[in-house]
């Protein structure tokens, strides 16, 4: 482990146990005599430390993966889950859990991204995000209109102009209402 990532830990350590910082300093001057500072500490002296908080009562928890996965999702990457779970309701995925969409996105941004995919759709940041929120509306879509033409169902047409409409909000309406007719 890297010394960085040992301070951080030391540092969650120290919030978790709730040490203020005159019982900190007093500890790691207990541990590493003649320093007060992970800064000032080497790799071994650090690691030191990190087991005199454990033994106060801190563990290292391996699931930061599932907690960020429950954290509050941006709304871009809630979408994403909703459509997944239409897709799934709809009969186009077969498995709609967190799971397979995130082994379908690492698919995705893999080919995005030079090769290494994103491993969940909750690390999903930026124009990446976007991007994956995009191909997935279009797949829909696309799975969407190909059923609707099999089965004989008009496409949504505008009232104005009496165009086909083809943006995904319509369509998927058009495919809802299909279905509660009975027609899917």
């Amino acid at each position: 482990m890297s010394r960085i990532s040992l301070i951080k830990i030391i540092h969650v350590a120290r919030r978790k146990l709730g040490l203020d910082d005159e019982t900190y300093r007093t500890m790691i001057g207990s541990i590493v005599p003649g320093k007060s500072s992970c800064r000032d500490m080497n790799i071994q002296e650090l690691e030191k430390v990190l087991k005199a908080l454990e033994g106060k009562g801190f563990s290292r928890t391996s699931a930061r993966s599932d907690k960020r996965r429950t954290s509050r999702p941006s709304d871009i990457s809630a979408k994403i889950r909703v459509i997944w779970r239409f897709m799934h309701i709809d009969g186009f995925v077969i498995d709609g859990s967190d799971v397979a969409l995130d082994r379908w996105v690492q698919r995705i941004t893999s080919q995005k991204n030079g090769g290494e995919g994103v491993a969940s759709v909750a690390w999903l940041r930026g124009d990446m995000v976007i991007a994956v929120l995009e191909s997935l509306k279009q797949w829909h879509l696309r799975v969407m209109r190909e059923t609707m033409t099999e089965r004989g169902i008009m496409m949504p047409v505008s009232p104005v102009n009496g165009r086909e409409l083809r943006d995904y909000d319509s369509v998927r309406s058009a495919f809802i209402a299909a279905r509660a007719r009975g027609k899917q």
